[in-house]
């Protein structure tokens, strides 16, 4: 289809495509290969870059809470410490004033580490001493952690979830927003052993809460110059809750949560979803990376998952790249390969001016010469502007055109005659499928009609007499009955038999329904005559109404209920009409089409649907010059794609043998051209078709064929 068009273009155009299209594809090359190796090359590094930060960054988060184990360590030689855990741990009571030194270097360690838990636990896991709320005697195992370190005494440092029930036991100083919810903590426990025996007679257990430590991420932000910095922990429920995160921005009213007026972070800004997060935590400690929009920018992010002395992920470490640089990089290079390409443009066009005054002028000029002979300018000419090939293209088109002129002359003349006759058969074959259909049609109903008739006539014109004779005879049976009441017994016996009294009451009755039969098959031959019309061949004033029951009584053997199917019910509306000037026979012919073609579409329907097959007809006076035919059915109606090809002849819906296709297209000839009225089709799918028929009262032209 692209090559044909491609070949079907004008010359001029053809190469403007031409040079065009292969400037483009040089140009989608270059700019393409050059923005993908860019975009490739800088991604990756991007994501290399992102996974750097995120290894900072975990060794920010890692820095205290070695601190804090560097810190314990040195307390656990601490001589009150010491001696606080052998006396706990020989059942002796501690004195208050060595309670008080304990609890006052928990404080003091606490106050100068910035964190929530210091406690001195015993062997049996109770709390000796801690820094906040005094919670002396109670046990204090967090995760298990103590047991693992009294089994194995060496330092643990790890991070877990601590519920906020723990944190109301031990209610230390907590940042605003932590209330109510399970928090991430990084906690150190560290053995306390007896300076003689080397047990491990205790333990000490340091606690920094993570959640809205915001140093924690503004520190990476500062020393990896922005970007985006966040932890988060996954609850016992497997949910992620955001504990501390910032991000880089210029506007400070969008920063509610900032720690001071002049900081240049978003605080607490969470990612849009937790994909990532999800895909962090099910790898085997890899770090992951994608790319999110955060703050209308995009970033790549990386994560890491963060797991706790028992191997399980409790919180993700998350670090976002900033893609500016990248961006502008990108930028810059398309500008400067656009620029390029439009200079490259600009210069073909040039070349593509120069080859049109060339090549494309004079092509053009004998296209248009060729266009203007094939509209029948015979005497155009091409002028001949070079001896090219071009210019020899140009003699051999004049000398074709002069070849052409003469023979299209002869040709003319031929198809105009062609035409004339082949008019005229198209006509005669219309009009004599029309002429033999309507008479075999009418001469069988008036042979039907004058069969019937004639043994019609006798029995009608014998009732008559018959009935005055029998009635003379009663007049005498009566007279007899006065005159000679007493009988034999023979007569009485008779009598008797044939219930002479039953005889004379049922015999009139017999008389008249045979006269009401007679009646009725003279009504049916008039209906006959009246639709055969041999008798109104020529346009006269003819009662429509008739011609619609006529036509009824033709086709009420098939209303009739039948072996497969119920009655065709059949409703009319007729309103006051005029007598019409018109055609009777070929106006019955149409009324035939159109109730034979709603009996064959109700016919068809009733085998696959089950509804009460109607036939509507309605007559209107619609105007004071016209009539219209309404006559409608409630099958299953026609297509929208097949309506508009109804009238035309040959056109057919039906099986092969059940129709020929050409009996609406007569119709809307006698009544478009015989009647100059119209002939509409409305249909509805699944509701049925309406057709339509109008004719005026009185025929102002005549048809030049009405004797046809």
């Amino acid at each position: 289809m692209i090559l044909k068009w491609f070949y079907n273009l004008p010359i001029r155009r053809k190469q403007l495509i031409a040079l065009f299209t292969s400037e483009v594809i040089s140009i989608v090359g270059l700019v393409g290969t050059g923005s993908l190796l860019i975009i490739s090359g800088g991604r990756s590094l991007l994501v290399n870059q992102a996974k750097s930060e995120l290894a900072v960054t975990e060794i920010n988060y890692n820095i205290k809470i070695n601190q804090m184990g560097f810190g314990f360590r040195g307390q656990s030689d601490n001589v009150a410490i010491i001696s606080a855990a052998q006396q706990y741990s020989q059942f002796q009571k501690i004195s208050p004033s060595l309670q008080q030194e304990v609890k006052k270097i928990l404080q003091n360690e606490v106050k100068a580490r910035k964190i929530e838990y210091a406690t001195l636990v015993s062997q049996d896991f109770r709390i000796i001493a801690n820094a906040n709320r005094d919670r002396q005697g109670e046990i204090f195992n967090p995760q298990n952690l103590v047991t693992q370190v009294f089994r194995k005494p060496e330092q643990i440092k790890t991070s877990e979830i601590v519920s906020w029930e723990e944190l109301t036991k031990e209610n230390p100083p907590l940042p605003s927003g932590v209330a109510g919810k399970e928090s991430l903590i990084r906690y150190t426990v560290t053995p306390v052993k007896d300076p003689q025996t080397r047990q491990v007679i205790g333990a000490l257990i340091s606690g920094d809460i993570v959640n809205q430590k915001l140093p924690i991420v503004t520190q990476t932000l500062d020393a990896q110059d922005g970007g985006y910095s966040a932890v988060y922990l996954q609850s016992s429920t497997g949910e992620f809750h955001l504990a501390t995160a910032a991000i880089e921005t210029t506007n400070s009213q969008q920063n509610p949560d900032k720690t001071t007026a002049n900081s240049p972070y978003l605080l607490n800004f969470p990612l849009p979803n937790t994909s990532l997060l999800a895909s962090a935590v099910t790898t085997n400690n890899q770090i992951v990376t994608e790319r999110i929009s955060l703050q209308g920018k995009t970033y790549t992010v990386a994560a890491k998952k963060l797991i706790n002395y028992a191997g399980k992920p409790v919180a993700v470490l998350v670090r976002g790249t900033p893609e500016t640089d990248l961006n502008n990089l990108l930028r810059d290079s398309l500008a400067l390969q656009a620029a390029i390409a439009i200079l490259t443009l600009l210069i073909d066009i040039g070349l593509a001016g120069l080859l049109g005054r060339a090549i494309a002028r004079p092509v053009k000029h004998l296209t248009q010469v060729a266009k203007q002979f094939s509209q029948g300018k015979l005497t155009e000419r091409a002028e001949v502007m070079s001896k090219d090939e071009i210019g020899e293209l140009a003699v051999n088109f004049n000398n074709m055109a002069e070849r052409l002129s003469l023979r299209e002359q002869t040709i003319q003349e031929q198809m105009q005659q062609l035409q004339a006759t082949l008019a005229e058969l198209q006509e005669t074959q219309t009009q004599l499928i029309q002429t033999e259909k309507m008479s075999s049609l009418g001469q069988m109903v008036a042979g039907i009609a004058h069969e019937i008739n004639n043994p019609t006539s006798f029995i009608c014109g014998n009732l008559s007499p018959l009935t005055n004779y029998v009635s003379d005879v009663f007049k005498l049976l009566h007279l007899y009955q006065k005159s000679y009441p007493e009988t034999n017994a023979e007569i009485n016996q008779l009598i008797q038999e044939i219930d002479l009294d039953y005889l004379q009451e049922d015999l009139p009755k017999l008389i008249n329904s045979l006269k009401v039969g007679s009646d009725r098959i003279a009504e049916i031959v008039l209906s006959l005559r009246n639709f055969s019309r041999l008798d109104e061949a020529e346009c006269k004033f003819a009662d429509i109404h008739s011609g619609i029951d006529s036509t009824l009584m033709i086709l009420n053997h098939r209303l009739k209920v039948q072996p497969h199917r119920c009655a065709i019910a059949v409703t009319k509306e007729y309103n006051n009409l005029p007598p019409v000037e018109c055609y009777p026979g070929q106006l019955n012919q149409v009324l035939m089409n159109i109730l034979s073609n709603a009996i064959d579409a109700l016919e068809e329907v009733i085998e696959t649907h089950s509804i009460q097959p109607q036939i509507q007809i309605r007559t209107q006076h619609i105007t004071p010059e016209a009539i219209a035919i309404h006559i409608k059915d409630n099958a299953l109606g026609i297509p929208e794609t097949l309506l508009a090809k109804i009238f035309d002849p040959f056109f057919t819906t039906k099986p092969v043998g059940k129709g020929t296709g050409i009996g609406l297209s007569i119709s809307y000839q006698i009544i478009v051209e015989k009647h100059q009225g119209e002939l509409q089709c409305l249909s509805t799918p699944d509701k049925g078709t309406e057709f339509i028929i109008q004719i005026p009262i009185t025929q102002k032209v005549k048809n030049s064929t009405e004797n046809s």
